[in-house]
């Protein structure tokens, strides 16, 4: 059985979401408490399949469906990416670089090594219009 997403649901980003939303089928009374307690949009009921349909993007794992449920049919849990190991580049800056293309820009940063390093230029940032465009005024 597939559960239809709604129309104007637009994924935000390529990656995997950051939060998942399990609900145990045979537990759940289709009462639509957690439907009605998500402000985050995470959870819908699906008419036709007669069940609780969820976008993953949209949980920030506030829980508020987990506490309200009152068969405890739900159960939200964390999803980490897998990336290649490395000592300059965590998973977390591996993600916000990933977030920051998205938008259509990225940071300038300067250094850059697989090793345990100390980087004394890591939060240097540039803005990319100062470095490719010369200033109209020659004595600036």
């Amino acid at each position: 059985m597939t559960i239809s997403i709604p129309v104007d649901y637009q994924p935000k980003s390529y990656l995997k979401p950051k939060f998942w939303v399990d609900i145990d089928d045979y537990r759940c009374i289709r009462c639509r408490c957690c439907v009605e307690q998500c402000s985050f949009d995470a959870l819908y009921f699906d008419d036709p399949a007669n069940q609780v349909g969820m976008i993953h993007t949209n949980c920030v794992a506030c829980h508020r469906c987990v506490v309200f449920c009152p068969t405890n049919a739900i159960s939200v849990g964390q999803t980490r990416n897998q990336y290649r190991e490395n000592s300059y580049w965590l998973p977390d800056t591996i993600e916000d670089i990933i977030r920051q293309t998205e938008t259509g820009g990225v940071l300038l940063t300067g250094m850059g090594n697989d090793k345990p390093w100390s980087v004394y230029w890591y939060k240097l940032c540039l803005n990319a219009s100062q470095v490719t465009n010369p200033s109209i005024d020659p004595l600036r």
